[in-house]
Protein backbone atom coordinates (compact mmCIF):
# COMPACT_ATOMS: atom_id res chain seq x y z
CA UNK A 1 0.00 0.00 0.00
CA UNK A 2 1.29 3.51 -0.68
CA UNK A 3 -0.10 5.49 1.58
CA UNK A 4 1.18 9.10 3.05
CA UNK A 5 2.01 9.00 6.45
CA UNK A 6 0.78 11.61 9.01
CA UNK A 7 2.72 14.51 9.74
CA UNK A 8 4.77 14.07 6.00
CA UNK A 9 3.04 14.85 2.78
CA UNK A 10 5.79 11.48 1.07
CA UNK A 11 3.84 8.30 -0.42
CA UNK A 12 5.72 5.51 0.83
CA UNK A 13 5.44 1.58 -0.12
CA UNK A 14 4.29 0.59 3.47
CA UNK A 15 3.63 -2.73 4.93
CA UNK A 16 1.07 -3.07 7.71
CA UNK A 17 0.37 -6.14 10.07
CA UNK A 18 -2.33 -6.69 13.00
CA UNK A 19 -1.64 -9.27 15.32
CA UNK A 20 -3.29 -9.46 19.15
CA UNK A 21 -1.01 -10.61 22.26
CA UNK A 22 -1.05 -9.72 25.76
CA UNK A 23 0.07 -6.83 27.00
CA UNK A 24 2.96 -6.28 29.86
CA UNK A 25 -0.30 -6.94 32.72
CA UNK A 26 -1.57 -10.05 31.14
CA UNK A 27 -4.35 -8.53 29.19
CA UNK A 28 -5.41 -9.36 25.40
CA UNK A 29 -4.33 -6.77 23.30
CA UNK A 30 -4.88 -5.59 19.80
CA UNK A 31 -1.43 -4.01 17.65
CA UNK A 32 -0.50 -2.58 14.50
CA UNK A 33 2.29 -2.13 13.32
CA UNK A 34 3.20 -0.07 9.88
CA UNK A 35 7.05 -0.41 8.68
CA UNK A 36 8.68 0.40 4.92
CA UNK A 37 8.02 -2.90 2.82
CA UNK A 38 11.48 -3.06 0.77
CA UNK A 39 13.90 0.12 1.27
CA UNK A 40 15.14 1.60 4.32
CA UNK A 41 13.79 4.96 5.87
CA UNK A 42 14.22 7.99 4.17
CA UNK A 43 13.42 10.17 7.20
CA UNK A 44 9.78 9.63 6.71
CA UNK A 45 9.05 7.15 8.90
CA UNK A 46 11.01 9.09 11.83
CA UNK A 47 9.24 12.51 10.80
CA UNK A 48 5.94 10.29 11.40
CA UNK A 49 7.30 8.96 14.56
CA UNK A 50 8.30 12.41 15.99
CA UNK A 51 4.55 13.95 14.53
CA UNK A 52 2.81 11.07 16.38
CA UNK A 53 4.57 11.24 19.12
CA UNK A 54 5.56 7.87 19.00
CA UNK A 55 8.42 6.48 21.97
CA UNK A 56 11.30 3.69 21.33
CA UNK A 57 10.42 0.42 22.71
CA UNK A 58 13.87 0.34 24.20
CA UNK A 59 13.31 3.73 25.88
CA UNK A 60 12.11 1.33 29.04
CA UNK A 61 8.67 3.84 29.57
CA UNK A 62 5.34 3.39 29.66
CA UNK A 63 3.82 3.65 26.07
CA UNK A 64 1.78 6.90 25.71
CA UNK A 65 -1.59 7.65 23.74
CA UNK A 66 -1.91 10.17 20.92
CA UNK A 67 -4.61 12.77 21.03
CA UNK A 68 -7.41 11.74 18.96
CA UNK A 69 -6.97 15.20 17.77
CA UNK A 70 -4.06 13.85 16.06
CA UNK A 71 -5.18 10.51 15.34
CA UNK A 72 -7.59 7.90 16.02
CA UNK A 73 -8.84 4.27 15.12
CA UNK A 74 -12.25 3.39 14.03
CA UNK A 75 -13.49 0.10 13.75
CA UNK A 76 -15.50 -0.81 10.74
CA UNK A 77 -16.85 -4.40 9.81
CA UNK A 78 -13.69 -6.43 9.64
CA UNK A 79 -11.42 -3.79 9.56
CA UNK A 80 -9.42 -1.23 11.83
CA UNK A 81 -9.03 2.23 10.25
CA UNK A 82 -6.55 4.77 11.58
CA UNK A 83 -8.20 8.29 11.32
CA UNK A 84 -6.09 11.74 11.34
CA UNK A 85 -9.20 14.44 11.49
CA UNK A 86 -9.17 14.98 7.68
CA UNK A 87 -8.86 11.87 6.42
CA UNK A 88 -8.73 7.66 6.74
CA UNK A 89 -4.58 7.21 6.67
CA UNK A 90 -4.55 3.52 6.46
CA UNK A 91 -7.24 0.43 6.69
CA UNK A 92 -6.66 -3.13 7.56
CA UNK A 93 -8.69 -5.98 7.52
CA UNK A 94 -8.62 -7.67 11.09
CA UNK A 95 -10.45 -10.62 12.90
CA UNK A 96 -13.26 -11.20 15.31
CA UNK A 97 -10.29 -11.76 18.26
CA UNK A 98 -8.37 -8.58 17.30
CA UNK A 99 -11.95 -6.29 17.31
CA UNK A 100 -12.66 -8.16 20.89
CA UNK A 101 -9.41 -7.13 22.38
CA UNK A 102 -9.09 -3.29 20.81
CA UNK A 103 -12.83 -3.45 22.24
CA UNK A 104 -12.13 -4.07 25.46
CA UNK A 105 -8.97 -2.12 26.08
CA UNK A 106 -10.93 0.71 24.43
CA UNK A 107 -7.32 1.49 22.25
CA UNK A 108 -4.88 -0.24 20.03
CA UNK A 109 -1.29 -0.49 20.26
CA UNK A 110 0.15 1.50 17.00
CA UNK A 111 3.99 0.11 16.54
CA UNK A 112 5.88 1.78 13.74
CA UNK A 113 9.34 0.24 12.34
CA UNK A 114 11.66 2.41 10.66
CA UNK A 115 13.49 -0.70 9.48
CA UNK A 116 12.08 -2.55 6.32
CA UNK A 117 10.13 -6.44 6.49
CA UNK A 118 9.40 -8.02 3.48
CA UNK A 119 5.30 -8.49 3.19
CA UNK A 120 3.77 -11.76 4.20
CA UNK A 121 6.51 -12.20 7.02
CA UNK A 122 5.67 -15.11 9.83
CA UNK A 123 5.42 -14.40 13.77
CA UNK A 124 8.89 -15.46 14.01
CA UNK A 125 10.03 -12.77 11.52
CA UNK A 126 7.77 -10.32 13.09
CA UNK A 127 9.24 -11.35 16.52
CA UNK A 128 13.00 -10.65 15.56
CA UNK A 129 11.85 -7.27 13.96
CA UNK A 130 9.93 -5.81 17.26
CA UNK A 131 13.11 -7.29 18.96
CA UNK A 132 15.73 -4.74 17.38
CA UNK A 133 13.79 -2.12 19.42
CA UNK A 134 15.70 0.49 18.50
CA UNK A 135 14.13 0.79 15.47
CA UNK A 136 10.68 0.47 16.92
CA UNK A 137 8.35 2.49 18.23
CA UNK A 138 4.93 2.83 19.84
CA UNK A 139 1.57 4.73 21.23
CA UNK A 140 -1.36 3.75 21.96
CA UNK A 141 -4.33 4.74 19.47
CA UNK A 142 -8.08 5.35 21.30
CA UNK A 143 -10.84 3.92 19.34
CA UNK A 144 -13.62 6.88 18.74
CA UNK A 145 -16.65 6.34 17.05
CA UNK A 146 -16.48 8.24 13.74
CA UNK A 147 -19.70 8.85 11.86
CA UNK A 148 -19.55 9.21 7.75
CA UNK A 149 -21.33 12.18 6.39
CA UNK A 150 -22.96 11.43 2.99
Amino acid sequence: MTEPIPGTTTALDVGVTAWSAPNPFGEPTAFVMVHPSTAPDDGTFADAVEHLGLRRLDAGRDILPIGTDTLYASLKAMRVELCTPDRVWLSHQVTDEWTKNAIGRRYIVLVIGTAPLSGGADADAISAYLADRTSVYAALVKIRVRFDQG
